[in-house]
């Protein structure tokens, strides 16, 4: 286009000095006259096309635009389209799957039926899992963000209704510590102080580990001793005992007070509420007032036996108890072993445990 007009001009003034030669014998008003037209005409023609270039070099940059966002929007239909064809071939693998895996159990007397609503709700309890930690981290990223960590389990309830574990301050000028929050059963809010379900962790142990705790607080755990004390000196708390026996049948017991003496009162058992609510029996109503007592700690009243050592325990040993929950794991009838002798008259070792405590204030 630039070399167009650049030509335009040259022939223009090629042209007027042509004009110029032959007008050389007439007067000097007239060359003039005919000069001024002809510099007129070709600044006419010289606009009139400059008007024509922009406009074709606007209609030519749109159309570059254009072209740009069409291959721009094709990149994002080929990534698309990349998508789709992953999304199509992992299906395809699932069918196979699913399949070879039909094929494989056609034979009913060497292989066990597909339970397709089984593996439906392996996959729920797997989303509802990973939203429950969801939910959980919000919580606690809430709960740092306002820089105030609660006093209990029942005051998380306002920031997540998620059980899981949790940093609790008994006091403004205590330390913080770690507990498991059971914020479903029984309107939650409950502090977990005692967790047995499968026997993995032996809670045969001194006078140490109970005061100070030991276990998982995901798994099976004891709190400790000395934070039951801080926890239950605080405030008022009820108690919640959860049992069930290898047959899977549960029971539980529900106390309307709970609260334990500090070390040098070897943790006694100092308030146990009305046996209220509950399907287990009163299984510790022995206990009321009792010391705590471990294998190398003889807090009990029997006057010839140490409880801890004969039932192999930890407990607010009586002369001895109708309850032993931090005994053996053990599937038999044996003193020994994991009892609450209400649930079934009898010292059959029950398969889980667990003890949680409430605030009531």
């Amino acid at each position: 286009m630039k070399l167009r007009v650049v030509l335009l001009v040259f022939c223009a003034v090629l042209s007027v000095d042509a004009s110029g030669d032959g007008l050389e014998s007439n007067d000097g008003n007239s060359t003039e006259k005919v000069e001024e037209i002809g510099w007129k005409l070709i600044l006419t023609k010289f606009d009139d096309v400059s008007s024509k270039l922009q406009n074709i070099e606007g209609k030519l940059q749109t159309l570059e635009e254009q072209t740009k966002k069409t291959e721009s929007m094709q990149l994002q239909l080929q990534n698309i389209e990349n998508k789709l064809q992953k999304i199509e071939n992992e299906i395809h693998k699932q069918r196979s799957s699913q399949n070879e895996m039909l094929v494989t159990l056609q034979t009913p007397e060497d292989h066990v039926a597909l339970n397709v609503s089984e593996q439906q709700n392996q996959n729920q309890e797997k989303l509802h899992s990973a939203l429950q930690n969801l939910d959980r981290d919000v919580g606690r990223v809430l709960q740092n963000q306002n820089n105030v960590i609660p006093s209990s389990c029942k005051d998380i309830l306002s920031v997540s209704n998620i059980s899981g574990t949790y940093m609790i301050r008994v006091n403004t000028d205590s330390e913080p510590f770690r507990v498991y929050c059971e914020q479903q059963v029984y309107d939650g809010g409950w502090i977990v102080i005692q967790h047995r379900f499968n026997g993995s962790l032996d809670f045969y142990r001194d006078w140490n580990e109970y005061r100070d705790g030991f276990g998982d607080l995901e798994n099976e755990f004891w709190l400790g001793l000395e934070k039951i004390h801080q926890i239950t000196k605080a405030r008022k708390h009820e108690l919640i005992v959860e049992l069930k026996d290898f047959d899977g049948e549960y029971k539980y017991a529900r106390y309307a007070a709970f609260g334990i003496g500090n070390g040098s009162e070897e943790y006694a058992l100092k308030h146990l509420g009305m046996y209220y609510d509950g399907t287990a029996g009163p299984g510790m109503w022995l206990n009321k007032g009792m010391k705590f007592s471990t294998k190398d700690r003889d807090n009990d009243e029997h006057s010839s036996e140490h409880c801890a050592q004969v039932h192999e325990g930890a407990w607010w040993y009586n002369a001895c108890s109708d309850a032993n929950l931090n005994g053996r794991y053990l599937n038999a009838q044996s003193y020994k072993s994991m009892i609450w002798y209400d649930f079934d008259d009898d010292n059959q070792g029950l398969a889980y445990s667990r003890m949680m405590i409430r605030q009531l204030e």
